[in-house]
């Protein structure tokens, strides 16, 4: 079947009627064909040929038999077609052809032509566990309260070899605060609940997951079961590994969601830019340069570049600092002159922050409902990190919201008898515990949360930078390192990024 309709956001979904085109098939069809099917899995494919049948035949391996499957050749111009014409005449098995139209649509159109109460998505190289279906439509038939949900699930490689157990936290009694979504796919949802949400958006081209998840929990509930029931593949043309147009994605993700649904209702943000008087020649000098422009143009430039904070304050002791600060292209920004003793080697930047908040209010009658730290040692850092923070911290209702990057090596501490994996074990079916580690670039924290020892507060919220942008100077190593990035590698790295979204 071609398939060539418009399914775009448009559409009223509250009052869809069904859709869905007579199944093909010859012969008169099983007790098993018969049954009324409770789970739509789909899968959209693009150009994996190589993958699609796997993951077709891991759906028919299924032990519960009540599904149908949709499998949308999303335009692909490699063996895919050839492939899913083996599967058109299966009675349980319908085949769409379409010009390429991307995921979200996809997603869409499957949504519209999905004759079940439960519907889930099921990657083109991805594949099931035979008790996936069971067990998830086992959740949300005995938890009517329940939206979705979504399993646990092991890495493999292109050939589908274990790399490793990836572990959720179980909602309610390990995960409280909800900001690491569901997985895109392999999650299993009421359709109700997605016509009641509008289907998925279609403004993006990847992260329909999180898109979704976000406007999930203003609803309805989700849950996860603490067994792996599918199988993620990684390779080299996999979207995971485009991770600054995921990130991207993100950030116009959460601006858009903050706009429509808190009414734009971010709190008054102040960033302070602390920059202490440094030796000349000291790695993370205010004027040290990164491809060319001091570390306090970088600061200065990106935060007078954001669009949600509410104002500027640059916090020193250097009087070169202050002289730089003054010319009109820093207009925007405040400078507050700190003593000496609050920018010592080893003090702590809260009596640095309370110090700014006291000369702000007295001086300009200014009190911010948050404030954010940015380094001058960070100078990879973006308005776009800057902005998914203050987003984040919107959204979530948390305390602060720390920059991290997420560490993938075998890491240890140092225990009583010497150093001691903090993953268990190299087993791979001990799960992966994602560990995350701050870098410093970002640092955002409601204003009723600092005391003079604390400047991060008790509910902590999280961006995801890349490690490429993580790079804190604090060596000579550090800033060449930082200025070959900045001059190199992140402006070929944008233009790959806009090359995969087109």
């Amino acid at each position: 079947m071609f398939y060539d309709g418009d399914c775009r956001s448009d559409f009223d979904w509250r009052h869809m009627k069904d859709a869905s085109p007579r199944r093909q098939g010859s012969g008169l069809p099983d007790e098993e064909s018969l049954r009324p099917p409770l789970v739509t899995v789909y899968i959209p494919t693009h150009n994996y040929g190589r993958f699609v049948e796997r993951a077709i035949k891991s759906v028919f391996r299924q032990t519960m038999k009540d599904w149908e499957l949709i499998v949308i050749d999303d335009g692909s111009t490699d063996d895919t077609a050839d492939i899913l014409k083996r599967y058109e005449d299966h009675p349980k098995v319908r085949v769409l052809h379409q010009t390429k139209k991307g995921l979200n649509v996809s997603n869409n159109i499957a949504l519209r032509l999905a004759n079940t109460p439960y519907v889930m998505r099921l990657d083109a190289d991805d594949f099931l566990d035979e008790n996936a279906l069971l067990v998830m439509a086992q959740v949300l038939t005995t938890k009517p309260d329940v939206g979705l949900v979504y399993p646990d699930y092991y890495l493999v490689d292109d050939q589908g070899e274990v790399l490793e157990f990836v572990r959720r936290k179980k909602i309610g009694s390990e995960a409280k605060l909800l900001d690491l979504p569901a997985h895109g796919a392999c999650t299993m949802i009421r359709k109700e609940c997605l016509l009641e949400l509008g289907g998925y958006s279609e403004e993006f081209s990847c992260q329909d997951g999180y898109d979704l998840w976000l406007r999930f929990l203003r609803t309805f509930k989700p849950y996860n079961v603490n067994v792996p029931l599918f199988y993620y593949t990684q390779h080299e043309g996999s979207l995971t590994r485009d991770g600054r147009r995921i990130l991207e994605t993100r950030a116009a993700i959460n601006r858009g969601f903050v706009r429509r649904h808190k009414d734009g209702a971010a709190p008054k943000v102040l960033a302070i830019i602390p920059a202490a008087k440094r030796p000349p020649g000291t790695p993370d000098h205010a004027f040290s340069l990164v491809a060319g422009k001091p570390l306090l143009w970088h600061a200065l430039t990106q935060a007078l570049k954001a669009r949600t904070l509410d104002r500027v304050a640059v916090a020193t002791d250097d009087p070169e600092v202050v002289r730089y600060c003054r010319a009109p292209a820093w207009r925007k920004a405040a400078v507050i002159e700190r003593p000496s003793r609050l920018a010592g080697a080893g003090s702590h930047i809260a009596p640095t922050v309370i110090y700014t908040l006291k000369e702000l209010l007295a001086k300009r009658r200014y009190r911010p409902e948050a404030v954010m730290l940015l380094y001058l040692n960070s100078p990879l850092r973006r308005a776009l990190h800057i902005d998914m923070a203050v987003d984040t911290l919107t959204i979530f209702d948390v305390d602060s919201v720390v920059s991290v990057t997420e560490e993938l090596a075998y890491c240890y501490h140092h225990g009583a008898g010497g150093l001691t994996p903090i993953r268990r074990s190299r087993d791979l079916q001990i799960e992966k515990k994602a560990i995350f580690k701050e870098n410093g670039a970002v640092l955002l924290t409601r204003t009723r949360a600092i005391d003079r020892r604390n400047f991060v507060g008790r509910r902590v919220g999280h961006i995801l930078m890349l490690p490429e942008e993580s790079i804190r100077v604090k060596t000579a190593f550090d800033l060449w390192m930082a200025d070959r990035i900045a001059s190199d590698w992140l402006p070929r790295s944008a233009a790959r990024s806009r090359s995969t979204a087109r």
